[in-house]
């Protein structure tokens, strides 16, 4: 294990040392550098010659990982009265405590922040200390993803009790309670999803010096292999987009998610100007927390776009009443587009009813059945990501594919054009007139 870490946060270097009594890392704590090698050699000044803490007096390394170490003993052991009062003594000794003292008003809060209320208010967007700190580094933080978080908060309000001290969580409370997540069947990633509710303002607490240890440091994450997503067969997709869908703006946001793998908020926040000639311009994405944002990783990309498709789009901003101004899949408002729901919605209901016979689609529980095959094959809009970098891996190379659907790395094309089915623009925009116009009719597209 090395001895310290070096890490940039903000445009600063920070340094945790490495305690080996308690196999964790002590806080962060800054050296003022910008430059990694200028760090480095305040880093080794410290090792061998000690450095000025916060209270201007001059302490060593070993010191400081000593005074973390009993910190560390005092917090995590269950001390009898006999050793409570023995340490009393020793803090009268130095002269640190008087007897019968109490403690600081300040200092007494800072001991009684309970978990929970913690928990809440770091993931409260719009009062999170943690968010106001990414914004004022430049860092880019979503409601969506505050919110979802917050959510979570419920796994660990019904495990650890409403009188949880933050500074009493330690790991092996982290430990047990991945085990109880496993215990209720949650999916390896959604346990881990679950856990960095805490983790994260676990490390950002320990960063900043409020905890002395961070009880996540070293908490391994659960692995597993995540269910495959299935993709629709070329018949399906025929039978499904020759089908009366309700809502057409439900039924051209799939075909075009079919034939340009776009993310549903991709898809709602498209507008007219998103149209060049037989380009889509993919610029922005659009989330009902977070309004009109930057696509997903930040890049903007160019996908092909079929004439057809293209046709569709056209026809379907004529029936808005709000004409060009508004978005292609417009909503109530001017200003936003309609919710991202009716897609996912819209395809379930056709789904389903393409896989009934005549006289079973009024049954209620005939319905259920088909939709509960349909959860477990995996098939929702997303699904038509995968569908999309399935053929186009058929027909050109893997890196090509990642330009195409926007991902930020090869493994992860990779894991979405992993299906049975076995210039960058030009090959794409080939890939996709072979596979979608031999696929799709035109009697399949205007149904």
């Amino acid at each position: 294990m090395h001895r310290f870490s070096l890490y940039m946060r903000g445009k600063v270097f920070y340094v945790k040392f490495w305690n080996e009594e308690i196999q964790n890392y002590d806080h962060g704590v800054s050296t003022g550098k910008r430059s990694r090698n200028e760090a480095l050699v305040k880093v080794n000044e410290w090792l061998r010659y000690g450095f000025t803490g916060r209270d201007q007096e001059k302490t060593t390394i070993q010191d400081r990982l000593q005074f973390q170490t009993i910190l560390y003993y005092l917090s995590t052991m269950e001390l009898t009265d006999k050793q409570k009062d023995r340490l009393v003594d020793v803090l009268v000794d130095q002269g640190i405590v008087t007897e019968n003292a109490t403690l600081p008003e300040e200092a007494a809060e800072e001991e009684s922040i309970l978990l929970i209320p913690f928990l809440e208010e770091f993931w409260d967007y719009d009062n999170s200390p943690y968010v106001r700190e990414k914004h004022a580094y430049g860092q880019s933080i979503g409601k969506r993803h505050c919110y979802e978080q917050s959510k979570r908060i419920s796994h660990w309000r019904s495990y650890f009790a409403p009188d949880t001290r933050l500074k009493d969580v330690t790991r092996e409370d982290l430990k047990f309670f991945q085990l109880e997540l496993k215990d209720k069947e949650l999916a390896p990633k959604t346990i881990n999803n679950i856990v960095t509710v805490g983790t994260v303002p676990f490390g950002w607490a320990a960063d900043r010096g409020d905890l002395e240890v961070n009880p996540a440091i070293g908490l391994r994450k659960f692995s597993g292999a995540s269910k495959k997503r299935d993709i629709l067969n070329p018949e399906e997709v025929q039978q499904l987009f020759s089908s009366k869908w309700d809502d057409e703006r439900s039924r051209v946001g799939n075909l075009l998610a079919m034939t340009t793998g776009l993310r549903t908020g991709e898809v709602v926040a498209l507008r007219k100007e998103d149209i060049q000639g037989d380009k889509l311009m993919v610029r922005h994405s659009w989330s009902f927390s977070d309004g009109l944002k930057a696509p997903k990783n930040g890049e903007e990309r160019v996908v092909p776009l079929l004439p057809q498709i293209k046709t569709e789009l056209l026809n379907l901003l004529k029936t808005s009443r709000y004409g060009n101004e508004g978005f292609i899949f417009y909503g109530t408002e001017k200003d936003k587009p309609m919710n991202i729901d009716v897609l996912n919605k819209g395809l379930s209901k056709v789904y389903v009813t393409m896989k009934l016979p005549v006289d079973k689609r009024e049954d209620i529980t005939e319905q259920e059945k088909v939709r509960d095959a349909m959860i477990d094959r995996g098939i929702c809009f997303h699904s038509w990501r995968h569908f999309y970098a399935t053929h186009l891996a058929d027909k050109i190379e893997l890196r090509t594919v990642q330009l195409a659907t926007g991902h930020k790395t090869p493994a992860m094309a990779a894991h979405y054009a992993d299906h049975a089915q076995g210039s960058h623009l030009d090959q794409v925009s080939k890939a996709v007139s072979d596979v979608f116009n031999e696929m799709m009719s035109s009697e399949s597209i205007s149904a």
